[in-house]
């Protein structure tokens, strides 16, 4: 039997609680991976607490990044590059259901953990590393873009800053008076977010491309620039879409061997994405209570 992180109804944290479910088996191109650490998203807590609706029945599992170990190959699992799965391959990438202590995965959701990486690291990368990747390849930027990212300091913003900067844009970022020096760290400019953003951002360049990576602050500071809505991509900004006709981030970079790329990125000292916080998989309800109230820069990670 496996200990997996369920709820059984809408709610706030206190929903969640761990039961033990069966040893699921991998079928046809499918893992069975030991997890090891398992990061949180809000896309998560916003389907639990009912903002996004699922059809899913109760009780529902959480959770799809995952690092740990293959403990079981099902016929012709491989990774994205053709090769085969085998047991005992450490391993990074998404499985539904991954706060647990195993999960399944398909083979082609996965791709090798380097032994550099840190685990709680690479668990925490598939959602926040691809979704800066699709923010990119939705509004591409480079040598001679300025690009105005709004939550700089989360953990897509994090990951989007840098392969923008990496570009060869310059790049402004948007977080709280407390966030502004790691934004910096992260060799970009750095402005606090809010009222008047548009403003501030107004003397530090001229804006060719937004990429809001938390709500729609950086949305209406483009609008207010004059940037080209088709220049605009946004992640969680729901209802500003349907007033700004800016991108939502595409999905079809959301690859293994893309996030193999931000994995030797990180290795090679060319990217960072904090870890905030970890929590074990007993406290997968602190764990996201934390998540959801204000945290340090970076990915909070469940490890089990």
């Amino acid at each position: 039997m496996t200990l997996a992180a369920v709820y059984d109804e809408i709610g706030t944290p206190d929903v969640l609680h761990l039961t033990e479910v069966q040893d699921p088996s991998p079928g046809p191109g499918e893992v069975l991976v030991r997890v090891r650490a398992a990061g949180i998203n809000p896309y998560d807590g916003k389907v639990r607490r009912g903002f996004i609706p699922s059809d899913a029945p109760f009780p529902r599992r959480i959770g799809s990044d995952v690092a740990g170990t293959v403990e079981a190959v099902g016929e012709g699992a491989a990774y994205w590059d053709g090769t085969a799965v085998a047991v005992g391959d450490e391993v990074l990438g998404s499985a539904a259901g991954s706060v647990a202590e195993r999960v399944l995965a398909k083979g082609s959701s996965l791709t090798r953990r380097p032994a550099e990486l840190p685990v709680e690291v690479a668990g925490g990368l598939w959602v926040a590393g691809l979704t800066a990747v699709s923010c990119l390849a939705t509004v591409p930027v480079g040598a001679g873009d300025t690009v105005l990212i709004g939550g700089a300091s989360g953990a897509v913003g994090i990951v989007a800053a840098q392969l923008a900067r990496d570009a060869g844009a310059t790049v402004i970022g948007t977080a709280s008076p407390a966030r502004l020096e790691f934004v910096r760290s992260l060799g970009v400019e750095a402005v606090e977010y809010g009222p008047g953003l548009a403003d501030r951002v107004a003397g530090l360049g001229t804006v060719t491309a937004v990429m809001d990576c938390h709500g729609r602050d950086a949305l209406d500071a483009g609008v207010a620039l004059g940037v080209d809505t088709d220049r605009m991509v946004a992640i969680a900004a729901y209802a500003a879409l349907q007033e700004i006709p800016a991108h939502n981030a595409e999905r079809a970079a959301r690859t293994a061997e893309n996030l193999a790329k931000l994995a030797d990125g990180i290795v090679e000292g060319r990217l960072v994405l904090p870890v905030a916080a970890t929590y074990p998989l007993d406290q997968v309800a602190e764990a996201f209570t934390a998540l959801e109230a204000s945290h340090a820069p970076g990915k909070i990670v469940v490890t089990a």
